[in-house]
């Protein structure tokens, strides 16, 4: 009975592969570095402002897939979501809510640049 066999001596795709993995992660990193820049700023025309502290502690980091968003101030969840002697004065889930569509089309671009489409 016959038989085949293949052996593969060298290809461009393989390389090519091995690097995929490391160069979506930055694309897709470097586009959600982009938006959660524009959360902030939102976030930040939003927010009530007595001292500035609150407004100063709004952040965001992006890292690999993941976006990080929030403000730092202690008492930065009381004013979003108000106490029993304030009423809630949201500041980030505006901002949030308002990006999601930014956000997945900051992946798809990120993949897309990584595959150099």
């Amino acid at each position: 009975m016959p038989s085949w066999s293949v052996k593969i001596v060298g290809d461009t795709v393989t390389p090519k592969l091995a690097a995929f993995a490391g160069r979506i992660e930055k694309e897709v990193e470097m586009e959600l570095d982009v938006v959660g820049a524009d959360m902030v700023d939102l976030s930040r025309s939003l927010v009530p402002i007595r001292t500035g502290f609150l407004r100063d502690s709004i952040f965001h980091r992006a890292a690999g897939f993941t976006l990080d968003f929030g403000a730092e101030a202690d008492y930065a969840a009381y004013v979003e979501f108000g106490t029993s002697r304030m009423p809630p004065r949201p500041y980030l889930r505006p901002a949030l809510d308002g990006s999601s569509q930014k956000i997945l089309d900051a992946i798809l671009v990120g993949c897309m640049n990584a595959l150099d489409v």
